[in-house]
């Protein structure tokens, strides 16, 4: 699924690596065919703004959009969890998933990071990758409408990521979020409030050297095909 594992890939920081790829990224998209002509054509436009723009500037602004806006997130379970203590339960949770499959993270991020999770679908078969992309598709939507009230680009990303879903978005449960918060720029004291330091592993085997219940990998993806009506996007 070079699909799913090219979304993730541009939904990483940006770098030269980046720029050098932008062409090869477009045609594999293209040559694979799981997205609509549509949403290639958006992609396209967001393959345009990456080739237009100085590299120090996509920086800043994926900077601005991703790590200073809380509401725009790339770390899944911010959206599910919060800061709150089910949150490192449920990172555990994933990471024995990708260890179950085969995969172990060579990066510094938490194994909630969309692009890790988008690399680990590829690496399903596409009806699994389909449905496992259902299960975050009410936050992948409310990502792309706030990432499109920004003006940005990557909004085009994570329509396409809606898209490889094998359900649609709920549209009153992503209107009520986007109520929340539109994903618009903080200001520096929001920013200092938002991102106050938390124990996001509070009461878990890691912090208190104390065993833990830990309830089985598999049932994982399920707890987040649950989270409907509690999600927090």
């Amino acid at each position: 699924m070079r699909t799913l594992k090219i979304l993730g890939f541009l939904l990483t920081y940006p770098t030269p690596d980046h720029l050098a790829v932008l062409d090869e990224c477009a045609a594999l998209l293209k040559s694979e065919r799981w997205l609509s002509s549509a949403v290639l054509k958006q992609i396209d436009v967001f393959f345009s703004d990456m080739r237009l723009k100085d590299l120090m500037d996509l920086q800043e602004e994926y900077v601005a959009l991703f790590d200073r806006t809380p509401s725009l997130s790339l770390h899944l379970f911010e959206h599910i969890h919060g800061d709150s203590r089910d949150r490192g339960q449920a990172l555990a949770d994933l990471l024995r998933v990708y260890e179950e499959a085969g995969l172990f993270i060579d990066a510094v991020e938490t194994p909630d990071y969309l692009p890790l999770f988008t690399e680990y679908t590829s690496t399903l078969g596409h009806a699994e990758a389909s449905k496992t992309l259902g299960s975050i598709v009410n936050i992948l939507s409310s990502l792309a409408e706030r990432l499109r009230s920004r003006g940005s680009s990557y909004a085009q990303i994570l329509y396409a990521l809606v898209e490889t879903a094998s359900r649609s978005p709920d549209p009153s449960a992503v209107q009520a979020h986007l109520a929340q918060s539109s994903g618009s720029a903080l200001t520096p004291e929001e920013i200092d409030q938002a991102w106050e330091e938390q124990f996001a592993f509070e009461n878990t085997a890691q912090t208190t050297g104390q065993p833990s219940a830990c309830p089985k990998a598999e049932d994982m993806l399920a707890r987040i095909n649950n989270y409907k009506d509690n999600e927090r996007v």
